[in-house]
């Protein structure tokens, strides 16, 4: 199984068959959970410039069973194209965002190599390629891909597993393929007879998708699964002319240079234990990204609401809302008196007409992307 066809084709029957993440058909998002994937907020936080939700087309490049969902929570207005190998996650996603009325996302199966040749080049502003690129042995071919397929000013959310992360997950994987496991069932009897303590019931134990056999079979049977150093995701990137701009899994430095220096200690030190999860953006858009800081420290900018946080703002927050943590750290609280603040934003506001005695809970809800920053 060396040739690319052959790989290509294993991968896809590991999904058919293992729907992933096979969650019940009626599982839902809080709306406020979505806030995070609203291209508006996101293309503002790169760019400074506001996105019409109607033009906005986003991809979602190797989508699986549920990702249209929230993210057409996110971006109703947006058109949104779910691209997966398999379909039968395909039809699992359909069912999930459909039982939810949400009906604009487009459906197709197929190739992320071959996207260029479907879809044109310079096509989407927002790709979302979430545990999808460690899965390709043609990895250099896929970021080429993405790269050819952002828009001027777009950018790609990216998941790939890091090594030191996964260290005892893939040794577990060899074992596995040595003994010639090829079952869920086989993995859950190698779990009852392991002992406590073991390399393999403690991967089991820490590994929140080893709650359900598609899972299991992620984390052990899958055909392939290639984990990197934070120095070899970085090659990838720069071969394929694309730069990270922000990492945000958990406990990431807001500036990516930072976060960079961050995690080559933690890989020296052989204690990182979180896969790398980032906004990359196209090389050559370096200059764009420049002059919106320059902006931005010039005050020359108005505060919005992101529109996620605005549809759902509950009106009475007797209960503190704390919308989920997708940026890599825990999000404030929207209380009652966080509500009223955010209700100014629910139209454009200059940064110089924030009071100073509010500016610091301003700041961070901007911090957190419930508010977005825009030039005047």
């Amino acid at each position: 199984m060396n040739d690319p066809l052959s790989r290509l084709m294993a991968v896809k029957a590991h999904y058919e068959k293992y729907i992933y993440p096979d969650f019940p058909r009626l599982s839902s998002v809080r709306g406020c959970d979505a806030y995070a994937l609203n291209l508006e907020a996101l293309w503002a936080y790169f760019n400074g410039e506001r996105l019409n939700p109607r033009a906005g087309k986003i991809l979602l490049a190797g989508c699986g069973s549920f990702s249209p969902y929230p993210t057409a929570v996110a971006n109703p207005q947006s058109r949104i194209t779910a691209l997966d190998l398999s379909r039968a996650n395909l039809n699992r996603a359909r069912q999930h965002t459909g039982l939810h009325l949400y009906f604009n996302v487009d459906f197709l199966e197929g190739d992320l190599l071959k996207a260029t040749d479907r879809f044109g080049e310079k096509i989407f502003h927002f790709i979302d390629c979430y545990g999808v690129i460690h899965h390709i042995p043609e990895a250099a071919s896929a970021w080429r891909t993405l790269h050819a397929l952002l828009k001027p000013g777009a950018f790609a959310r990216i998941m790939v597993y890091s090594r030191c992360a996964r260290r005892s997950i893939q040794s577990v994987r060899r074992a596995m393929k040595l003994l010639d496991i090829q079952s869920v069932w086989e993995i859950r009897a190698l779990y009852c007879r392991a002992k406590a303590g073991s390399r393999f019931r403690e991967c089991v134990d820490f590994a929140p998708e080893a709650a359900f056999a598609a899972g299991l079979a992620d984390l052990f049977l899958h055909p392939y699964a290639k984990t990197y150093t934070v120095n070899e995701l970085l090659d990838m990137l720069d071969q394929a002319h694309l730069e990270p701009l922000r990492f945000i899994h958990s406990g990431a430095l807001p500036e990516a240079s930072a976060e960079i220096s961050r995690l080559r200690e933690l890989e020296l030190d052989d204690d990182l234990t979180t896969n790398f999860i980032l906004f990359v953006g196209r090389r050559e858009d370096a200059p764009l990204r420049s002059d919106w800081q320059s902006v931005k420290s010039g005050g020359e900018t108005v505060i919005s609401l992101n529109p996620v946080i605005q549809r759902f703002l509950p009106v009475f927050p007797v209960i503190p809302l704390q919308p989920a943590p997708r940026l890599g750290f825990e999000n404030p609280a929207i209380d009652f008196s966080g509500k009223r603040l955010l209700s100014r934003f629910k139209k454009p506001l200059p940064v110089v007409q924030i009071d100073a005695r509010q500016q610091a809970a301003v700041d961070r809800y901007r911090q957190a992307l419930f508010l977005i920053e825009t030039r005047r």
